[in-house]
């Protein structure tokens, strides 16, 4: 698998039209956390997602495996691009988020781009797995460019803004945070009389997909395979599949 370098750059966390998730738990049980909210894993460590210093997990993932489509090592194919553009947009936050939006600024280059999804699992026993998705949009390798543009009303608001000092917000325009790579930390359950299991989760609490119920689901095999069908589901439904490698590293990579 190619060396992933992680910068986890931080958008302003202000969300318009999310609050905390209040879905019953019976639908969602709770993983245990091996990192406090407001802190990402990476090298068996929980950083500050505004920087700062680290601080020991309250344990480490030591069994790992990845997908990817390009390295040419493993499968990682998108089904459904029209909820995958919408899990670019509202689960990372890397695309789409004025009203008009061209180029690498659109979520059809990160469909069409390269996408990294990695999965963990702690050393010691534990009902919980960490998923790390990463997105890279599409690259030309003569010419790239992104550009945004706001909606009417936001143009409109700029104008106020401009004359009375008080700017009114694009109604098109998504205000969620910024998260990629994005990790959630997934509770896992046995399916399929024990055959498979299944890992469900909520999106990051500042984005718009703090309500949106994630599954990534291995019909049939355990941690143990050396590979693992698997299917990454929004809301009961089918976005992306493929083939999990284990990692040949520790920390695959992270």
């Amino acid at each position: 698998m190619k060396k992933i370098i992680l910068g986890l750059a931080v958008a302003t966390l202000v969300l318009s039209s999310c609050g905390k998730n209040n879905t019953s738990n019976t639908d969602n049980p709770q993983a245990n956390q091996a990192c406090a909210a407001g802190y990402f894993y990476t090298n068996n460590m929980c950083y500050p997602l505004g920087g700062g210093n680290p601080q020991a997990a309250g344990f480490t993932y030591g069994n790992g495996f990845y997908a990817d489509n390009y390295s040419n090592t493993s499968v990682l194919r998108i089904v459904n691009a029209v909820q995958m553009k919408e899990f670019f947009k509202q689960a990372m936050g890397v695309c789409d988020r004025a009203a008009l939006n061209y180029g690498q600024a659109a979520c059809d280059a990160y469909v069409a781009g390269q996408m990294d999804i990695i999965i963990q699992f702690p050393n010691s026993k534990n009902s919980s797995l960490l998923a790390t998705f990463i997105a890279q949009p599409k690259y030309n390798p003569y010419a790239n460019y992104q550009a945004t543009l706001p909606s009417g009303w936001g143009l409109l608001g700029l104008a106020l803004g401009a004359t009375t000092g008080i700017y009114l917000p694009d109604p098109k325009q998504y205000n969620g945070a910024y998260r990629n790579p994005l990790q959630l930390e997934m509770a896992v359950s046995a399916i399929n009389n024990s055959t498979g299991f299944e890992a469900r989760g909520y999106g990051d609490y500042w984005t718009g997909y703090n309500r949106t119920l994630l599954a990534l689901q291995v019909p049939q095999g355990k941690i143990e395979d050396s590979s693992l069908n698997f299917n990454f589901q929004i809301l009961g439904q089918t976005a992306a599949q493929g083939t999990f490698t284990r990692c040949r590293t520790q920390n695959c990579n992270l």
